[in-house]
């Protein structure tokens, strides 16, 4: 709540328009100006779309928000007392969907702001949220429209995979067997397998969701508490931490992979042979063989011995997962009051979402456009193999983690006691229920 009191007006003018007077309330377009929508208009200063700017009818004015109030999610004040700023907001995937659920953003494609059809399927869906009751039938409305593709994927030794004729895993038991496999035959490695230490919730949902484990249903009942989700989340952690001193890092080795980069840095040794981390860890990866000291230290000299594929699924479940990472424009409901600021919304967020910026961050920054068209016109060797080896297929679905930062904080607090070694899988996962089930309404 306080960090909504503490947003701060720039006054600034989009795109280098003039030192006008400050607009009355109520005139100008607002947004939420934070690294991510800064980074995104330097991007857009670089582009060809910055000398085709729409001529807005009003004055578009940022709102700061300091990074450290991000994580107590400073909208919902301001959305929940209807407050009409911002008038677009930039929204990480889980909290499209719970904005959307609460009747605060407004359905994009409906209102003709944004067409999903312009969109990648695997992210459109990802930021497609269905509506019921008198704001809808139940279909699935886009409600964001994101300005990348960006989800948690296997990284892996293709040149080791490729040396003891092994081909990447599709599910767990085939990764588990190529360690066993290969770790024995290839000195150099210490682990067949690297996590995040620091906010494991994030690559343990992936997992989850490839046992077949859901928290949320289609209709956004939470069924987590439901005895067979419970015995498919024990079954997931409890996979992980049987790997755990042989085959990935044990409760002591964690500490190495607290800090920034640390996954990374293990992985470019020739430390792991597979490693779980972000799509744009790739290009990431690329820069790193760049730099003279790891031109002298990598067991990986080129981006040739580095494969990427889906995260494994159990055996015998047939979709794949990644927890979207993607930002996406939404549009505040409660500051739409007349058609002229409708408008003006439309624009900024075809202005914003568009091919130039996107091609443009593709080539220099690794990332996957999420809209077609962009990605057509894309060279970026890195990017087009990690979308066409994972999210152009079928069987991968890219989704959000669940809405509510609670039930996450709490889940992934539990799920460290186990990787610690501080108590079994099976307990961890009916001690965080248990206190799960105190907050029912998980916010």
């Amino acid at each position: 709540m306080a960090g909504w009191v503490l947003f701060t007006l720039l006054g600034m003018a989009l795109l280098g328009c003039g030192a006008a007077p400050p607009p009355e309330p109520g005139e100008a377009l607002t947004y939420t100006l934070d690294a991510q929508t800064q980074e995104l208009l330097e991007q857009l200063n670089q582009s060809d779309a910055a000398n085709r700017k729409p001529q807005f009818g009003r004055r578009v004015v940022g709102l700061f928000i300091p990074g450290a109030f991000l994580p107590f999610e400073p909208f919902v004040l301001g959305l929940a007392t209807e407050s009409p700023a911002p008038t677009v907001l930039l929204l990480d995937a889980p909290w499209v969907h719970r904005y959307a659920g609460t009747h605060w953003l407004y359905e994009l494609e409906e209102t003709g702001v944004f067409t999903a059809k312009k969109l990648v399927p695997v992210v459109a869906e990802a930021f497609s949220v269905k509506r019921f009751g008198a704001f809808g039938g139940g279909g699935k409305e886009l409600m964001a429209a994101p300005n990348s593709i960006k989800g948690n994927i296997l990284f892996f030794r293709h040149d080791l995979l490729t040396r003891h004729g092994k081909s990447p895993p599709r599910n767990w038991d085939e990764l588990v067997a190529i360690c066993r496999d290969i770790l024995p035959r290839e000195k150099s490695l210490k682990y067949g397998l690297i996590f995040h230490a620091t906010n494991f919730i994030n690559d343990f949902y992936p997992i989850f969701w490839g046992f077949g484990g859901r928290v949320y249903d289609e209709e956004g009942n939470i069924v987590f508490f439901q005895p067979n989700m419970l015995a498919k989340a024990e079954a997931a952690l409890a996979m992980i931490c049987s790997m755990q001193g042989t085959l990935a890092p044990g409760p002591a080795a964690l500490k190495d992979f607290e800090a920034p980069e640390s996954l990374r840095q293990a992985f470019l040794r020739g430390e792991a042979l597979f490693m779980i981390n972000w799509n744009t860890r790739l290009h990431d990866l690329k820069e790193m063989l760049n730099r003279p000291e790891w031109r002298r230290t990598a067991a990986i000299a080129n981006m040739d011995q580095i494969g990427v594929a889906p995260i494994p699924s159990q055996t015998g479940q047939s979709k794949r997962f990644s927890n979207i990472g993607s930002f996406g424009w939404g549009v505040n409901r409660f500051a739409i009051t007349r058609y002229g600021i409708m408008e003006d919304a439309k624009q900024f967020i075809n202005m914003v979402v568009n091919d130039r910026i996107q091609v443009l961050a593709a080539e220099n920054s690794g990332q996957i456009p999420s809209l077609q068209t962009a990605l057509s016109q894309v060279r970026n060797p890195e990017v087009l193999r990690v979308f066409d080896t994972i999210f152009s297929y079928p069987g991968v679905v890219l989704q959000p983690r669940p809405k509510s930062r609670r039930f996450n904080n709490t889940l992934e607090k539990y799920l460290l006691t186990a990787l610690s070694g501080r108590s079994a899988a099976d307990a961890a996962i009916k001690a965080a229920a248990q206190e799960l089930k105190q907050h029912i309404s998980l916010d």
